[in-house]
């Protein structure tokens, strides 16, 4: 018998769990190596102590004292009893503890194991268990899984509500069983590729959703044992219908927007010009052609090109215009001209409206059109005129110029040729409006002063009569308004149509 008890005291020596005994007293009177390891109190410093102060934690020490008095009254050992408490460590630190408890004559012993890890492991384990079912059971994908026979294992919440099954419906069936025919081959041929592969296999897939077919991208890939041994596939599908309807409105709005933009008479553009100076375009439609003979793309790139074909002539006005409208963000407008690369020349009118961006810089959304066939109608119609004048002169009897004096009738202030042809006088100066109605006929005098009111009112009047008692048997008289110094002025021609 006493040779058991050097094998008793090498085994708890040698074992792996902590060893501690206590006396009826409560103090500590055997402590194991591997109680050092866990609890941080070498032999020594434990022998002699109290159990409570030197392992049960502070907060627990009077629950701890009442239990242990209890036992000893009544003996209240329960032999092995296994039971998992909070322990304190040296450092004050409090670790989860494995307890078997044994009765002894005149105490109690009891084993030790460390389960913090173990519990932490547990609860890790639990938390992610519930992260995954909460993502399962509540992500839009349809998620399920598969044996290597096509039978299924599990279905998430989504897989029932858009197939209108529950997972007891589906788990031991295969798709054929549930699902049209069309449908389960395609999903059928789609996992026999993830397995065969080894590897994920993403397709889009038509599925049938209520009255109406949805697309659905889905993807495949092998499931395995720890051991790395084959033995179902999941899949995973998002309905990504209503992104791609969605991307083929924007697609075909976007066709309609360009074909719009570039429809349109001109070139359309968005400028940019940078703090440090620097000038690009962000937008350009394909009327840049006809504008100014380079393509989009060109101008994209190099921003300098249309505005090296600003004639010498307009380019400070380009400049200060553009200036202008970069300081008071005030809508910029510019004509001028442009001369291309093949000689042409092109009269041509620029708008646009500015905006400042965060960074300071500046941005214009506007509009070049090709004026150059309306300035050259316009040239035209001013060398017409000019020529028109020009024979007015010559064959003109007599012309004047005046303006409405303070009653309203015309004041004559400049004369040319002779008016005693067409007035019988040689100083109409002072009543010119009298002087014309001195050679009427009083039915002529309404129609007279019609033409007069109609000149000072910015419209051509135009008076056709037969003067009495001078040189000009049929007078043609005409009014047309100009303007000088802010005021209205009437310049007048009188033509012979008997000489004519």
């Amino acid at each position: 018998m006493q040779a058991e008890v050097p094998i008793v005291a090498g085994a708890l020596h040698a074992t792996s769990l902590a060893f501690v005994e206590v006396d009826r007293c409560g103090l500590i009177r055997a402590w194991n190596p591997a109680a050092e390891r866990l609890f941080g109190w070498s032999r020594d410093e434990a022998l002699g102590r109290p159990l409570a102060d030197t392992l049960v934690p502070e907060q627990l020490r009077s629950a701890h004292a009442a239990a242990f008095a209890r036992r000893l009254v009544n003996d209240d050992f329960w032999p092995g009893m296994r039971v998992k408490v909070p322990a304190r460590h040296r450092d004050g630190s409090v670790r989860q503890v494995g307890l078997t408890i044994n009765p002894l004559p005149d105490g109690f012993c009891a084993f030790l194991s460390d389960e913090t890890d173990h519990d932490q492991a547990q609860q890790e384990l639990q938390r992610s268990t519930t992260l995954v079912d909460a993502i399962l059971e509540h992500t839009s994908a349809m998620i399920s899984a598969k044996d290597l026979e096509g039978q299924y294992l599990f279905v998430n919440a989504e897989y029932e509500r858009v197939f209108q099954v529950t997972a007891a419906d589906l788990v031991g069936h295969r798709d054929a069983e549930v699902m049209p025919e069309i449908v389960a081959a395609a999903g059928r041929r789609h996992d026999e590729q993830a397995i065969e592969h080894g590897e994920a296999v993403t397709a889009l897939e038509e599925l049938p959703f209520g009255d109406e077919i949805r697309q659905y991208v889905v993807t495949r890939f092998p499931l395995t044992d720890p051991d790395g041994s084959l033995y179902g596939v999941c899949s995973i599908g998002i309905d990504d219908t209503d992104r791609r309807r969605a991307e083929a409105a924007l697609s075909e709005t976007e066709r309609r927007f360009r074909s719009t933009v570039n429809n349109v008479p001109g070139m359309l553009f968005q400028f940019r010009i940078d703090l440090d100076g620097a000038r690009s375009f962000a937008f350009v439609s394909e009327g840049s052609r006809e504008i100014c003979g380079y393509e989009p793309q060109q101008l994209l790139d190099d921003a300098d090109l249309i505005v090296d074909l600003v004639s010498d002539e307009d380019r400070k006005a380009y400049e200060t215009s553009v200036a202008d409208s970069m300081l008071t963000l005030e809508p910029w407008r510019w004509e001028g001209t442009l001369n291309l690369r093949n000689g042409e020349r092109r009269w041509i009118s620029g708008v646009g409206r500015p905006f400042r961006l965060g960074d300071g810089s500046t941005v214009w959304d506007g509009m070049l059109l090709d004026r150059t066939t309306e300035r050259r109608t316009e040239l035209a119609l001013e060398a017409g005129r000019r020529d028109l004048d020009d024979l007015t002169r010559r064959l003109a009897v007599y012309r004047f110029t005046a303006i409405a004096g303070a009653s309203g009738a015309p004041l004559l202030t400049a004369s040319f040729g002779d008016p005693r042809p067409v007035l019988g006088t040689g100083d109409p100066t002072s009543d010119l409006l009298g002087a014309f109605r001195r050679v009427l006929g009083r039915a002529d005098h309404d129609r007279l002063a019609a033409a007069v009111r109609a000149a000072l009112g910015g419209a051509t009047g135009e008076l056709e009569c037969t003067p009495e008692g001078t040189a000009v048997r049929r007078l043609w008289l005409r009014l047309r308004p100009s303007e000088a110094g802010g005021r209205r002025v009437v310049e007048g021609a009188c033509f012979d149509l008997a000489r004519a």
